[in-house]
């Protein structure tokens, strides 16, 4: 069974319009449904004549969704609710990790935000969970029949932290799944193209994940997560690489480094049983 990330479209009804979402999503041999979805920063209301501008961070058809990037509180809410009726879901069905740059992942059975986590282990059937990234790495642990799922938020600290390695103890321990019925899948984020450090910040790092190019000097995020995947046994084909750098492709996605610290965020957001995405996909990578 191959796994790889794709794009596809959510519609939303807004009134007499519809909302165009665009998602980039993991899909396997079940194609019309995704144990993961990241949306890209993209969103246009159709009909009534014309598309309309979305609302988030100033720029037309942004689809902002945090509501701490300093933007309108309503127009963060809005665009909350195109997602949350693309999918099929309510808001309060959410449970969410505080996103605290760190390793602990907790296993949530109610919705809600864990304090002090970084990644959540679903164990109910009707409960959804959700990050929010702008470079930083969504990492996805799922069984292959997706009943059991896992996210976590991987930034350089969490990555430190062992936050991947952790993830995956946590769904092995909560559904008694050995590592070759897993798939790790890592979304859309800063790739070693892009992730440039000062020589301070990068000595502390393992060095094999250390490039030196030009005089700067940059961080494989995605393959320094990808090793804790297979530290802890997940065969190599079980592993599904980012398909795109978040920093290189701004168009598509929120980038923090590339919008020097004044973007917005991108959801990623999985539940057990995946999620029907439906409609036509091609591939992202």
């Amino acid at each position: 069974m191959e796994f790889s990330w794709y794009f596809t479209k959510g519609i939303a009804k807004e009134g007499e319009r519809e909302a165009i979402l665009d998602f980039c999503v993991i899909l396997g041999e079940r194609r019309g449904r995704s144990p993961a979805i990241v949306t890209t920063r993209k969103r246009g209301l159709l009909g009534a004549g014309n598309a309309e501008p979305g609302a988030g961070s100033g720029e037309p058809g942004d689809l902002n969704l945090s509501l701490r990037t300093g933007n309108d509180t309503k127009d963060v809410r809005k665009n909350r609710g195109l997602l949350m009726r693309a999918l099929g879901l309510r808001d309060d069905e959410l449970a969410r990790p505080e996103q605290v740059h760190g390793g602990l992942i907790l296993v949530a059975d109610a919705p809600g935000e864990y304090g002090d986590a970084d990644g959540l282990v679903v164990s109910n059937p009707g409960l959804w969970t959700a990050i929010l990234v702008a470079d930083c790495v969504p990492v996805f642990v799922f069984s292959k029949d997706f009943s059991a799922v896992g996210l976590a938020h991987a930034g350089r600290k969490g990555t430190e932290a062992g936050i991947t390695e952790n993830l995956i103890k946590q769904v092995k321990c909560t559904f008694h799944l050995p590592s070759h019925q897993l798939i790790v899948a890592l979304g859309p984020s800063i790739g070693p193209c892009c992730y440039e450090l000062d020589s301070a910040t990068a000595s502390q790092l393992p060095q094999r994940f250390i490039a030196e190019r030009e005089g700067r000097i940059f961080f494989d995020l995605w393959n320094a997560n990808a090793a804790q995947a297979a530290q802890e046994g997940i065969p190599r084909e079980n592993i599904v690489m980012p398909p795109v750098c978040t920093c290189c492709r701004e168009d598509l996605f929120f980038s923090h480094r590339a919008q020097r610290g004044k973007a917005g965020r991108q959801m990623a957001i999985t539940r057990p049983g995946g999620i029907d995405v439906g409609g036509s996909a091609s591939r992202a990578a």
